[in-house]
């Protein structure tokens, strides 16, 4: 009897054991110094068991630049994972983690994905409009032929930049273009690629939308709404800023807010309440949140609203998951900055590791393993 009770105990302490067994892995991306020329980047996971780190194993070296032009860029817009197995890039490269092979090196405008697809959109002056689609069973890429294909909300609108002020045209199907804004400001100015981008906007429902006007010393951001039927505007609000070198993103959080990106600041857009608010905090994501405002001792990180460090870091190399975050440290000397490793957050412990790295390119984000 007693062996049997023996016995029921070191299973039922193994099956604990086995319970707390969490493994995850952090897709992070290395930029490879043997081919600055091709701008080569490096994809591995980091291992962790229970938030600590195992190891790393490296998938595949990818190309950024072939004959001059970007091919692989992990590095530029919001990358994705999707089916804890592929990686896209904020270009629209699908890069398969699990086999470590490029599927498809072309560059489109990422929708959606869904089931086994994944859904594009081009807007290019040489190729066109169109939409297109991966299909990961059969690894085909191909452009959408139906003409009722229409996967995202919204209408033919476009920034018109052959002169500043920009304006914003509506192109109705097989009628003539109607001017919506006659100014729609400066775009962004200074970016990295030394281009001016066209304002983040994003679509309410086929009828309404909401876009970005920076003034011409990108000193000011006002958000617009706009209705394509009455052709009216509305402002929502405005936000001061300082230029920027990162291109501005915007996403759209739910029916009525949507959170814009720039530079260390996260604003937050509400049409319902007709405010625009330039968060102290981002909003929560898997309990984690961060200081927008870069200080003295970089950004303020909290854990279901409690502090539990402060780190200066980067807010494109912060990434959460159920239990467990990481960022890349930087050590800031004046006006220079240099990378320290990662801390990734240890649920069990209670706080944080460090995890030698070399210098990241990019911390793409979490899968389960």
């Amino acid at each position: 009897m007693k062996k049997i009770v023996t016995l029921i105990l070191f299973f039922l302490a193994s099956s604990v054991l086995l319970a707390q067994e969490v493994k995850q892995g952090l897709v992070v991306v290395h930029v490879d110094p043997t081919g600055k020329a091709e701008f080569k980047q490096k994809i591995m996971v980091y291992h962790f068991l229970n938030g600590h780190y195992t190891g790393r194993t490296e998938l595949l070296t990818v190309t950024g630049k072939k004959d001059g032009k970007d091919n692989i860029r992990t590095d530029l817009g919001i990358n994705t994972l999707y089916n804890n197995r592929y990686l896209i890039t904020g270009i629209g490269n699908i890069i398969d983690l699990k086999e470590k092979k490029v599927l498809w090196d072309g560059r489109a405008s990422l929708l959606r994905c869904s089931n086994d697809s994944a859904i594009f959109y081009t807007n290019d002056i040489f190729k066109g409009k169109y939409y297109s689609v991966y299909n990961f069973k059969t690894n085909v890429y191909g452009e959408v032929k139906n003409l009722m294909f229409k996967p995202k909300v919204g209408q033919d609108v476009e920034f018109d930049k052959t002169t500043a002020p920009f304006k914003i045209n509506f192109y109705p199907q097989s009628k003539p273009k109607i001017l919506l804004v006659a100014d729609a400001g400066y775009g962004q100015s200074g970016t990295k690629d030394g281009r001016v981008p066209d304002p983040p906007m994003y679509w309410l429902d086929n009828s309404n939308f909401v876009y970005s006007n920076f003034n011409k010393d990108n000193t000011e951001i006002s958000f617009f709404k706009v209705n394509i039927d009455s052709k009216t505007n509305s402002l929502i609000g405005k936000i001061a800023i300082k230029p920027d070198a990162q291109n501005a993103q915007i996403q759209k959080v739910s029916n009525t807010q949507a959170l814009f990106f720039f530079g260390s600041k996260q604003i937050l857009v509400d049409v319902a309440a007709n405010t625009v608010t330039d968060l102290q905090f981002t909003k929560p994501i898997d309990g984690f949140s961060y200081e927008c405002k870069t200080n003295s001792y970089g950004h303020l990180v909290k854990l279901n609203d409690k502090d539990v460090g402060k780190y200066h870091f980067q807010p494109k190399n912060f990434k959460t998951e159920n239990n467990i975050a990481s960022l890349v440290k930087e050590l800031v000397v004046g006006p220079e900055s240099y990378q320290q490793g990662m801390a990734v957050w240890n649920a069990n412990k209670q706080g944080w590791e460090n995890v030698d790295s070399e210098d990241v390119l990019t911390l793409v984000g979490w899968i389960k393993e």
